[in-house]
């Protein structure tokens, strides 16, 4: 490359080099802070948007199922909603049976599959596909207590039994047996006539 040449490079570069200087220092000059901002040594976070902090939406009341119903060749599903509580009053719960695209506030019946025992929902915007095997009434936990034993009754003594002796007749028993006190017939031994003869002299 010729002198000439040489210069013509070493002109470019310096006008390169000096075009971007400036752009670096009216930077700097507009924003003399940048750096910091840059650096971000406080680990500061860009703000949220407020939209992101609604609160979630909250989740559709529990539904149990508690039975199926074909009368008179309607297919309809029994089951039972958890309302929430509304203070003073405690929670709830509140009965339905409905049939298919039967809808009772914000609960719709969508679909009933009887066969598998099965029931789809509109639960308050909320499809929900539900069975009675998984979503159905548990029986309790606890086991039945059992019943309570019998109380033998106390042993009463015949007459002329002792009262820790066990009854005659084995286990059963029986009737003391009384003579019955009947008046004397007429004509019998020892009874006197109606009329008796009058004696020999009176």
């Amino acid at each position: 490359m010729t002198p000439g040449g040489h210069s013509i490079v070493r002109m470019a570069l310096s006008l390169l080099l000096g075009m971007g200087m400036r752009a670096l220092s009216a930077e700097v000059m507009d924003n003399p802070y940048q750096g910091i901002v840059d650096r971000n040594v406080f680990n500061l976070k860009p703000p949220v948007d407020p939209a992101t902090l609604q609160p979630p939406a909250p989740l559709p009341p529990k539904i149990t199922l508690t039975g199926f119903t074909t009368i008179l060749g309607n297919k309809r599903v029994l089951f039972k909603v958890q309302q929430p509580p509304k203070p003073p009053a405690p929670a709830t719960d509140a009965f339905y049976i409905l049939s298919e695209g039967q809808r009772d506030g914000d609960i719709e019946v969508l679909e009933i599959d009887a066969a598998s025992r099965a029931v789809k929902f509109n639960n308050h915007g909320t499809i929900q596909t539900l069975d009675l095997a998984d979503n159905g009434v548990k029986p309790p936990a606890t086991p039945m207590p059992p019943p309570a034993a019998l109380t033998p009754l106390p042993n009463r003594a015949m007459p002329g039994q002792h009262p820790e002796a066990p009854p005659q007749g084995g286990g059963m028993r029986t009737i003391p047996m009384r003579t019955l006190r009947l008046p004397p017939m007429p004509g019998g031994p020892g009874a006197q006539p109606a009329n008796p003869p009058p004696q020999a002299g009176s």
